[in-house]
Formats: structure tokens, sequence, C-alpha cells
């Protein structure tokens, strides 16, 4: 009876141990990314790469790493060489980076540093999953309840895929309208949804079809 109690116990602290997970989403528009190194934040060297030696993130195409809950450091490498670095990133459960041209070269996480991207836009992440199931998202708009316009399609160039994320930056304590279009001009809006400094993680199915 107490091995099998000492062996649950075990169970249960491998599981919690490794309860983090690391999402690499590439939204560079059209650079695949060759490289993925991870290490942690004490170690000096980057290790080796982690994706398969056959393995590439296409662009609008991601991959999930399960890691220890931990602070890491980030490196990736697209097929141009040029790089894309976090340091200092703290891992509690899932971290997820959705990487834009203004990711390129070194930022640190640890002082509470943030891209080129977050620092315009805010710090609270919002993420938009397509789960609609065959239609690509081609249009995301998001501003606070208090505006009267929708203001600028957040992703810009790229499309959100079926299946994939997108991620973009607000100032969180504040409620905000979002509207996605799909491929075939239907849309999907959502009202006043809280955004708080945590940021917001919103699924897209065909139930929210307005």
């Amino acid at each position: 009876m107490k091995k099998t109690i000492l062996l649950l116990a075990a169970i249960g602290l491998v599981v919690s141990v490794s309860a983090g997970s690391i999402r690499i989403v590439n939204n560079t528009g059209d650079y695949d990314i060759w490289y993925v190194q991870i290490s942690s934040t004490y170690d000096d060297e980057w290790g080796d790469d982690w994706l398969d030696s056959d393995e590439v993130i296409s662009s609008g195409s991601s991959v999930t790493f399960s890691v220890p809950n931990d602070i890491y450091d980030i490196r990736l490498v697209d097929e141009d060489e040029d790089e894309y670095i976090r340091y200092g990133v703290n891992v509690s459960g899932s971290y997820v980076w959705n990487v834009t041209l203004d990711d390129l070269g070194e930022v640190d996480m640890s002082s509470g540093g943030y891209s080129e991207e977050e620092t315009v836009y805010g710090s609270a992440p919002v993420t938009i999953y397509n789960d609609t199931g065959g239609y690509d998202i081609y249009w995301i708009y998001a501003n606070p309840s208090s505006y009267s316009e929708w203001g600028e399609d957040r992703l810009g160039s790229e499309y959100l895929y079926s299946g994939d994320e997108f991620t973009f930056w607000v100032d969180g304590g504040d409620y905000y309208d979002i509207k996605c279009e799909d491929e075939d001009g239907d849309t999907y809006t959502f009202w006043e949804m809280w955004v708080g400094e945590d940021g917001l993680y919103l699924p897209v199915d065909l139930g929210d079809i307005d």
C-alpha cells in the first residue's frame, strides 16, 4: 500500500514538474523557421536544435514543445539565418510566442521587457484560435468597447489559418469588442470581452458567426 502511494506521489510530481509548454507560432509572413533552441536561462550554451532534422516551422504554422515550468532563453533562426531571441522567458503553464518580423534581434523578458510589437500595442496578449474547421480568417479587429470604430486590421498581411492561433497585444484591464472575418466574408463578433492583465484566449468557431 505504501509503495502504491509513493508511486502515485512520484507520478504526480513528474506531471507537475513537466506541466509547461512553449508554443512557437510562425507569423513572419514568408520565412520558415529552421532552428529552435531552448535552454535554461542558467545554461551557458544554447544546446541542440529542438526540431527534427527534416522539420521546419513554415509560415502560418506552429509547433509546441513540452518543458518543465522554469525560466528559459529561446533562440529561433529562419531560412535567411536571421535570429529571433528572447531571454528570461518565464514558463508557468502554456507560453505562446507569436513570432513576427518585429521580433528580429534580442529581447530581455526577465526585466519585463517586451518586443516592439508589445510595446506599441500594449502588454496583455489576446490570442485568437481559429476553430472554424476549415475557414481561414483574413481580418481581425479589436478596440476598447468605448471606441466607435474598429480601427486597423490586427492581422496585417497575415492570415489565421484553420487550426492555428494568432496573438496580438492590447492594454489590459478593459473591455474589448473583437471582430473576425473569414475568407467567405462571414463575421464573428464578440462584444465587451474582458481583457485582464494576463490577456484573453478566444476560440472562434462556426457557432460564433453573426
